[in-house]
């Protein structure tokens, strides 16, 4: 069984306001936050469609609306450790598939994401969780990970100020590279950062193409591919 810091049970509730909180002075709901980092995905994937996608550590599903608009077709199932969290996704998504990450079938899925979920498990346990991600996935597949950039100063103070990121350990773009070169088993095919503007920017969104490269994004995203050891 995964390991997390925080007990999201407590704020089933109580997320999406928690997280807007955080936010401050930056205004928008958190799905805009969570809409853009399927849109990041999607322009990834360019010309392929996967036909499985896994949700790790879902929480209460603020990715799943929009993974089932760019992805219509794909069965998406959601993994995660707070029970109450996935009892509150199914009501709202009925068409997802649920149950903890012990259930995965090896090399049951082509695209596994992760978002915002490695700075909420302790150091220690991380390789451990990303070999269950490698295991789920299959040849080919792509292992996708969002997370936030330690380096924004904004960032960090976002993190700072919400309450279930207390105690986390932020993750740099290249430590993470570096982590997944210990588990073995998969090859980066592209990264880079994004969230540079607010929702009240939305409207230069399409600039951030132009600076993905610079480590001033909100978050940073890798894309993974696994391959045969």
């Amino acid at each position: 069984m995964d390991e997390s810091i925080g007990d999201f049970d407590e704020y089933v509730n109580s997320y999406s306001g928690e997280l807007e909180k955080a936010l401050g002075g930056l205004g928008g709901e958190s799905s805009y936050f969570a809409r853009r980092k399927v849109k990041v995905l999607a322009e990834s994937l360019v010309g392929q469609l996967p036909s499985v996608i896994c949700d790790y550590g879902s929480g209460i599903g603020a990715l799943i609306p929009h993974l089932h608009e760019y992805f219509p077709n794909a069965q998406i199932i959601a993994t995660d450790i707070s029970q109450l969290s996935l009892e509150h996704l199914q009501k709202k998504y009925p068409y997802v598939q649920i149950g903890s990450p012990d259930m995965l079938v090896s090399q049951s899925c082509d695209l596994v994401v992760m978002s915002c979920v490695i700075h909420h498990i302790p150091v220690d346990s991380r390789m451990d969780v990303l070999r269950r991600a490698n295991s789920a996935l299959s040849y080919g597949g792509s292992l996708c990970i969002f997370e936030h950039n330690p380096i924004n100063p904004i960032t960090r103070r976002i993190v700072s100020n919400c309450i279930f990121d207390e105690g986390v350990k932020l993750i740099t773009k290249k430590s993470l590279r570096t982590l997944i070169k210990r588990v073995g088993g998969f090859s980066r095919v592209n990264s880079g950062y994004f969230l540079f503007f607010p929702p009240a920017l939305k409207n230069l969104v399409f600039l951030e193409a132009l600076v993905s490269w610079l480590p001033l994004g909100g978050q940073h995203f890798t894309r993974f591919t696994k391959i045969c050891d």
